[in-house]
């Protein structure tokens, strides 16, 4: 047996039935060839019988019914005779730990890796676990012919990708969107193509190091190579770039879905390595400490000596009590809000928090 046999069989025995009955419809035969064509881009035997069961498990679908009211094979009866049929292939499937960088994939098996069934769904494809986390995000990006032009800025290594819009209007809680920014534990599987009529290539796994607004607000994702990590980037102030954009976006949250986040974060910030080894801090625990300080230095109580530039907030330093090369935990019970010389009298004279 092989996937092209399993192909044929559903094909003769459920989707061309209907396709060429005299009394099907033409919204009906048109769902039907779509069906067909998702049928016939498999390239292996599981991933047919998924498709299959997604069938079965789908609200009733128009061509379902019809085929009951025409007397035509149901998908409760194809399923069992399949399962029988092609029962040595049914675990033969292509899926995460089988891509291969540098290989080419169509659309439709990028979609049917991600259990999603519909090309519609647009670019970024969130495959959740049962907890509602994102297992991994997959997106497509194409580089030329579209509104937002999404580009490499390293190629194979830093990819700018337009976020998801709707009507022109970018919002980062956007439910794809988000599966990104809440999440950058998860991979961000990312497949390229320069134009639409091409195949996607496989370019591995990334993650998501910065989020960026144009002048006319269009938001895009800067994608950095997963196993580089920060070792691909210059210096340790790339790390701290970042730092600072991910804190402003985090003060934009509503407070209580960022206390949400942070009561899942884990406690252990991750080592990186730049030029010298940094933690990849997480920048709720900063906003939040910001929050709760409210522009007054938590060592001398005085308000903070200026406001930035840039935002117009007051300028107060988080510092950790027991610091992190201490292994002191990136939380807000251990963090304070402190002014320009209190910060550096923890560093360099007597210290209010001893560590």
């Amino acid at each position: 047996m092989s996937v092209s046999e399993a192909i044929e069989f559903v094909c003769e025995v459920f989707f061309d039935p209907t396709i060429e009955h005299p009394d099907c419809g033409d919204k009906v035969r048109n769902i039907a060839k779509n069906y067909r064509t998702w049928a016939r881009v498999f390239t292996h035997t599981g991933n047919l019988y998924d498709f299959l069961k997604f069938l079965e498990g789908a609200p009733d679908t128009e061509v379902i019914s019809n085929q009951s009211r025409l007397g035509l094979k149901k998908i409760t009866e194809l399923i069992p005779q399949f399962e029988m049929q092609f029962q040595n292939e049914l675990d033969e499937r292509l899926d995460t730990d089988g891509l291969q960088v540098g290989q080419t994939y169509p659309t439709h098996m990028i979609h049917a890796i991600c259990g999603s069934y519909d090309l519609r769904s647009g670019g970024i494809l969130p495959v959740l676990r049962h907890n509602g986390k994102p297992e991994f995000v997959a997106i497509k990006a194409t580089l030329s012919g579209g509104t937002y032009p999404n580009e490499w800025l390293d190629r194979g290594r830093r990819l700018k990708y337009f976020m998801k819009a709707i009507s022109g209007t970018f919002k980062e809680t956007y439910q794809d969107n988000a599966a990104i920014i809440n999440n950058p534990q998860s991979p961000v599987l990312v497949f390229v193509r320069n134009t639409d009529k091409e195949k996607f290539t496989y370019w591995g796994r990334f993650f998501p190091f910065a989020i960026h607004t144009e002048n006319d607000g269009s938001k895009w994702f800067e994608l950095v190579e997963w196993s580089n990590g920060l070792g691909a980037l210059p210096a340790a102030t790339a790390a701290q770039t970042s730092l600072d954009e991910q804190v402003q976006q985090s003060i934009k949250l509503d407070p209580e879905a960022r206390r949400r986040r942070l009561a899942e974060a884990p406690q252990q910030p991750e080592k990186q390595k730049a030029t010298t080894t940094i933690f990849k801090r997480n920048p709720d625990v900063i906003a939040e400490v910001l929050f709760r300080a409210n522009g007054i230095c938590e060592a001398c109580h005085a308000p903070a000596p200026f406001e930035r530039l840039s935002d117009g907030t007051p300028y107060l330093e988080v510092h950790h009590k027991i610091p992190l090369a201490k292994d002191g935990p990136d939380t807000v019970e251990n963090a304070v809000a402190l002014c320009p010389n209190c910060h550096r009298r923890e560093h360099s004279g007597p210290a209010v928090w001893s560590h």
